[in-house]
């Protein structure tokens, strides 16, 4: 349709040509985006933007949880802890969830606090069904966050690697727990760290990045400078003492 070009407010707007649809149209001034269908400024309407990410947000969040299996292979490890209650450790027993390649540093000799491991499907222990965990389990507490980091470790299962190679280390309603268990060291979970200067570390020379070592060679060779001078005057001093003794002894 022909259109003329009505100017209101210094905005350029459509006006059809049949008189029905002369009609002024307000100009809004607003942050808006512009479109190539006319001259008008169509409004951006974030609030709706933000409500649509949000819905998509959580049907990513349903998808993704939705993809693992509750008859899924998941690892839960018995860790030997300690919390701080008056200034003594006091010991507890957590339940972990372990991922596949925390399992194979364990069959591999390291130092671990877990006590034992088992083997369950993601389905029990997701919903934290005690009576399916084996008997020193069910003294223990289960950690912070334990629904999220079960979800974590059983996406690390259902790795080829893990799938081919790890399944046998401790195998589905299985338990072990002749790993080289070790309180050296402790774990402490209320334990809260207090940095101060004494806990700098001097960082080594071999990695020097504010010119220490050549500081420190300068400050070598003026001391040497430095004390080559002064010998060198306590030597002259000496020798002008024993001048003036060898004349004191020939004038008497």
């Amino acid at each position: 349709m022909s259109a003329a070009l009505l100017r209101t407010d210094n905005a350029l707007l459509p006006r059809c040509a049949t008189p029905s649809c002369r009609r002024r149209v307000p100009f809004v001034s607003c942050s808006a985006s512009y479109t190539r269908s006319s001259f008008m400024q169509a409004p951006r309407i974030c609030p709706a933007r933000s409500t649509a990410r949000s819905v998509r947000g959580a049907v990513r969040v349903l998808a993704f949880h939705s993809e693992i299996s509750g008859e899924a292979y998941v690892c839960l490890g018995l860790a030997q802890c300690f919390a701080k209650i008056d200034g003594s450790l006091a010991p507890v027993l957590v339940i972990e969830p372990m991922s596949a390649s925390s399992l194979e540093c364990l069959a591999n000799g390291a130092r671990t606090s877990y006590k034992m491991v088992t083997g369950v499907s993601f389905g029990e222990a997701f919903q934290r069904h005690i009576d399916a965990l084996p008997e020193a389990f069910r003294d223990a507490h289960f950690c912070e966050n334990f629904e999220f980091r079960c979800e974590a470790a059983a996406r690390t299962w259902q790795r080829p690697h893990a799938q081919d190679n790890l399944m046998d280390i401790v195998p589905l309603g299985k338990v072990r727990s002749n790993f080289n268990f070790s309180l050296e060291d402790k774990r402490v979970l209320n334990m809260e760290n207090v940095v101060n200067d004494a806990d700098n570390v001097k960082q080594d020379m071999s990695i020097d990045v504010y010119g220490r070592k050549k500081a420190s060679d300068a400050a070598a060779k003026q001391a040497a400078v430095t004390a080559a001078k002064a010998a060198e005057e306590a030597e002259a001093a000496k020798k002008q003492q024993e001048e003036d003794d060898l004349d004191a002894l020939l004038l008497a």
